[in-house]
């Protein structure tokens, strides 16, 4: 007790003015609580009331915060029960001032993101049909090339269609 500074003349003399520890005698202090829990209604412990309603059981955080914005008439409830009620940690939402932590209040939101990812989309699609041109084109000349090579394109010429010179031409 000394580590933590609790005076234990003051503790000792607490317990024996509620009855002390040596007899068999009721204690003042705890027959008051008994007293006060049965006059307010309270059977399972723990209990809270909010706006005259007890709330027994589990009293975590959500379930106390939602009691205590379920409260409120309709338009009359604090920003702070609409801003955290979704939150999934809605003791940091109401500390903080908002959902979430920083660094996700600092990241991209969400239209921003879609909107960059329909633009990259833009942009490749852009791209992939450009490439798409580039190659036909080659494709088309590549292919009037091999053909120009096999085929005279010109229908005036005389096709030599003898073996040597010497042959002359077939009639």
């Amino acid at each position: 007790m000394a580590q933590a500074n609790v005076d234990a003349n003051a503790i000792d003399q607490c317990m024996a003015d509620s009855g002390g520890l040596e007899d068999d005698v009721n204690n003042i202090f705890m027959e008051q609580q008994l007293l006060s829990k049965d006059k307010s209604g309270v059977v399972i412990l723990p209990a809270m009331y909010i706006n005259r309603v007890s709330i027994r059981g589990s009293l975590e955080f959500p379930v106390v915060f939602k009691a205590i914005c379920a409260g409120y008439a309709s338009g009359t409830t604090p920003a702070v029960c609409d801003m955290c009620a979704a939150c999934s940690d809605q003791k940091m939402c109401i500390t903080n001032g908002f959902c979430g932590s920083k660094k996700m209040q600092e990241s991209v939101s969400t239209m921003n993101m879609a909107y960059a990812m329909m633009g990259l989309a833009f942009v490749f699609g852009l791209f992939s049909y450009i490439q798409h041109r580039r190659y036909q084109s080659q494709m088309q000349a590549q292919v009037k090339g091999i053909i120009a090579e096999y085929m005279p394109l010109e229908s005036d010429q005389i096709q030599n269609t003898a073996v040597s010179e010497e042959d002359g031409e077939f009639t």
